[in-house]
């Protein structure tokens, strides 16, 4: 009910953005048609405005910051939160569906950064790995991406925390409306895209100050999708990967990101005030997927040989042959994710003299969904008369494909026969058909104190900060499903659920095929749970509960000197854990408690008045996620996966480095570099493999074969890098030698992060150790950006590329005294680059239009297992193009 109750208001809030931007936008042409001689426009230059507020900022930081900070009307450049950090220097992001999501800081794993807004932590729908894709941009007014770890900061902290502080109206003169909208096109798909948001702030009796804001983006996209895995291990030649099966995933899917705010400041004086807020954002995904999976290991050489024997594994090729008699297992799975984060926060700022105080009390609830209310299974019969021959070719890494073929002769001669252009001429029956309700809720409240004295420590003027912070975070599964098994004849075929609509995607899959109906699917389904003919599984096995506690203490002080200033202090936190699930028909209970302590000192050094030197050295601990610290197995039948938890998971301690040198040439000119170091102990990594039990198959469906992964400390290690920024225009230059004012609009952003990380991980099962790099890093991050802003006109051009990095660790044996991947081994994702166009153009000092296009390269996400040779999947998303009109009164 809280959810329905949340998703209507956010609805209401976006529709009235849209409203709201459509009528003011008709008062502004209105206003331009009866006056457009009197008009003066001043040009603004929205990047270099915001440029030179968040250099000053990060100049005047008594700690190493990368700031971004909204243009003179408020307005940041990207659409979502992780578009724009991604801009920063020695920021990577990681992509979900072509949309970035995560956030990697100098390379480094997306658990690493933290997230608060206005300075209070936040937990994050998934747990520990914080999303951004679902905060708007328009909800901030500067972002502050602190790299430089102080006892202030939780100890989770790691790599850095991203910052957002919250539009308050007493930034603004009085009254103030602004917004967006935009629409455009998905190519791949064809689908819309619509990006809006609205922001009203005004300020009342010079005491009370409102904003509130809400957003509404959307997008209609199809994907191109295939895997090809798990390579299936064998002693004959372990050298030869043969591929388990090959799956098409056919991707239909609406993504949705909503948001509403309201902050409201109350000022009693200058020296008193108190604030309320709210955040809601919301996340909804729309995805139907139809999958046809062609189980190789299920058939055999033309002499009946299976695919798995000696005889076949020593006369064929793993990159391109043919199966015969393989098993088509069809899939559809619709799911409708739900994502939701609702944080809200009273609090104060008081100042008596030289003693100043801040006070938060927070409260956060946040829902991870994964229902699905269609999931059903198709399966081959057994004869392979009936079943197709298949002529794989994986021979190209970035198109690996399947051809079909109808299957003759005898069991011991099988004939490939004509081509089948279109997969429904096979017979592949319905097998189950279900639904699923359920997600992971998280309830999470807050206190925290901060105080800060102005004073004088052996001489020198020194600010000492303390304070202290309680939280306390439930996180919670719970799920309920339904399914009804078919057998024999007269089962319902995938013609049953067809529309006609045909592939959507770019692909050259060699057949044709027709996605699924979601009305007529989604009934037949409603009628099954109805009648009672689909019966109400036990979902036990999948719930879990974790509890965690944290009581937090600081201690640290700032001391000046005539050179800059020395930031030192420690925070101690200690954290309760407990967790409930059920193995089997038992409710098992755990509970653990840690102390951990975080030192640091940190030095800020002008060596000159544009010149600044920066040193660190921290300490921090991360700690395994809230699903990974369960005590049970879960499984998920749509996407075929089960994940183990580890209850007795310890933290990973990490102890860091920094140093930095920054040149703050110009107003406009910024160069930066440095070296950073972390030494690694108990290094949390992500394990992977086939499932290989039975103890979780019931209701007919086998799980043995689904991937699994779970989460262990392995030995210890260090992360070590380099990272080097330039910001500047040729203004300065232009001027100065007299040459045309149109040349001063060029300028770049550069930006390059290298780094290099070592784990080790010890012996098992007779593999001898070895290490590998830590998981979630990029050897290099590029981001570059092109600028040109002259004359009220604005041209981007940014483009990011980061090299491979490691998902998960992997399964491996010796054979022969040779060490071999069981199953795909260490999962990795490719390199990975985006190319992005935008266009603003100041009509007059409260209109402005603009356009986007997202993806240009069109590059695919590709996922490899053990070594690059050996793809496990391959998607592209397509581009996109955006344009609308800004409005600010």
């Amino acid at each position: 009910m809280i959810m329905r109750t949340q998703t209507a208001l956010l609805r209401r809030a976006s529709a009235f953005a849209l409203v709201i931007a459509a009528a003011t936008m008709g008062v502004a042409h209105a206003e331009d048609d009866n006056a457009v001689t009197d008009v003066v426009v001043t040009a603004r230059r929205p990047l270099a405005e915001s440029q030179a507020v968040a250099l000053q900022i990060q100049k005047n930081s008594d700690s190493l910051v990368s700031v971004l900070s909204a243009d003179a009307v408020g307005a940041l450049p990207d659409q979502n939160i992780a578009f724009a950090v991604g801009r920063l220097p020695g920021v990577g992001v990681e992509r979900d569906q072509g949309q970035a999501r995560y956030i990697n800081l100098r390379g480094a794993p997306v658990y690493w950064t933290t997230l608060s807004f206005d300075g209070l932590s936040v937990v994050s729908p998934e747990g520990r790995s914080s999303r951004f894709d679902n905060i708007p941009s328009a909800i901030a007014s500067l972002i502050t991406v602190e790299k430089a770890i102080v006892p202030s900061m939780p100890g989770d902290t790691v790599a850095g925390n991203v910052d957002i502080r919250t539009r308050r109206a007493f930034d603004y003169n009085g009254q103030k409306i602004s917004g967006k909208l935009g629409m455009g096109r998905v190519k791949l798909g064809g689908g819309d895209e619509i990006d809006s948001n609205l922001v009203y702030s005004n300020v009342f009796g010079d005491k009370l100050g409102i904003v509130a804001q809400a957003s509404y983006y959307s997008r209609e996209m199809a994907t191109d999708n295939w895997e090809t895995d798990p390579y299936l291990s064998n002693t004959v030649d372990p050298s030869k990967h043969f591929a388990r099966e090959h799956e098409n995933k056919h991707y239909r899917l609406t993504r949705e990101n909503m948001s509403a705010s309201i902050r409201l400041d109350y000022k009693f004086d200058d020296n008193n005030s108190i604030f309320a807020s709210t955040i809601n954002t919301y996340y909804h995904d729309d995805e139907l997927r139809d999958n046809f999976i062609f189980r190789l290991d299920q058939g055999t050489d033309a002499a009946g040989a299976s695919y798995t024997s000696a005889a076949y594994i020593n006369g064929n090729n793993p990159t391109f042959g043919t199966v015969y008699g393989a098993r088509i297992n069809g899939r559809i799975d619709y799911r409708d994710t739900k994502e939701a984060m609702s944080t809200n926060t009273v609090g104060g700022e008081h100042r008596w003299n030289k003693l100043s105080a801040s006070w938060r009390l927070n409260y956060t609830y946040t829902q991870d969904g994964r229902d699905t209310p269609v999931t059903m299974a198709f399966q081959s019969p057994s004869s392979f008369l009936l079943r197709p021959t298949v002529e794989y070719d994986f021979r190209n890494g970035d198109v690996n494909t399947v051809k079909l073929f109808s299957t003759g002769g005898v069991t011991g001669a099988r004939v490939k026969g004509a081509q089948i252009t279109n997969i429904e001429d096979f017979q592949f029956p319905l097998t189950s058909a279900g639904n699923l309700k359920g997600g992971d809720y998280t309830n999470a409240y807050t206190a925290k104190a901060d105080f800060d004295y102005e004073g004088e420590l052996a001489g020198h003027e020194t600010k000492f900060e303390f304070g202290g912070l309680w939280t306390d975070r439930t996180k919670k599964s719970r799920e309920s499903s339904f399914t009804r098994n078919y057998s024999g004849s007269g089962v319902p075929t995938w013609a049953q659920f067809a529309s006609n609509i045909g592939y959507l995607g770019s692909q050259n899959l060699n057949y044709t095929f027709r996605y699924t109906n979601k009305e007529t699917t989604e009934a037949f389904v409603d009628g099954l749970v109805r009648d009672g003919t689909a019966i109400k599984n036990d979902t036990t096995a999948n719930y879990w509960r974790v509890g965690e506690t944290i009581t937090a203490g600081y201690a640290m002080a700032t001391t000046r000197f005539d050179w800059g200033n020395i930031v030192y202090g420690a925070r101690v936190e200690h954290i309760e854990n407990e967790g409930q699930a059920y193995v089997g028909s038992r409710l098992v209970k755990v509970k653990s408690d840690d102390t951990l302590y975080y030192p640091s000192a940190h030095l800020n050094w002008n060596l000159r008045e544009d010149l600044k030197l920066r040193v660190g050295v921290t300490t921090s601990a991360s700690r395994a996620d809230f699903d990974d610290l369960r005590p049970n197995y879960t499984y998920s039948d749509s996407n075929q996966t089960v994940s183990g938890g580890n209850p007795y998971a310890k933290p990973e301690r990490q102890v860091g480095l920094d140093t930095y040198l920054e040149w703050y040439a110009g107003r406009e000119t910024f160069v930066s570099a440095g070296f950073f170091y972390k030494d690694l102990k108990d290094v949390l990594v992500q394990t992977s493999r086939t499932f290989g039990e039975t103890t979780l198959n019931s209701g007919g469906v086998d799980r043995s074969g689904y991937a699994y992964t779970g989460i262990d400390n392995a030995g210890e290690g260090h992360l070590q890098g380099f990272e080097a920024f330039f910001s500047g225009t040729a203004e300065t230059f232009v001027q100065s030698h007299g040459l045309p004012s149109w040349l001063g609009g060029f300028g770049t952003r550069l930006s390059g992060t290298w780094t290099s990380s070592k784990v080790t991980l010890p012996s098992v099962g007779g593999v001898p150790a070895r290490t590998i790099s830590l998981l979630g890093t990029s050897d290099a991050v590029y981001n570059v950006q092109a600028i040109y802003e002259k004359y009220g006109l604005t041209l981007r051009l940014a483009y990011q590329y980061r090299t491979p990095w490691g998902q998960s660790v992997g399964a491996y044996r010796t054979i022969n005294g040779g060490t071999y991947a069981t199953d795909n081994g260490d999962i990795f994702w490719d390199s990975d680059e985006e190319m992005d166009f935008s266009a603003r153009y100041q009509v007059n000092k409260n209109v402005e239009v603009f356009f986007d296009a997202s993806n240009l390269t069109n590059q695919g996400a590709r996922r490899y297992g053990d070594q690059s040779r050996y793809p496990i999947e391959f998607e592209r998303f397509g581009r996109r193009y955006v344009g609308g009109v800004r409005f600010n009164f």
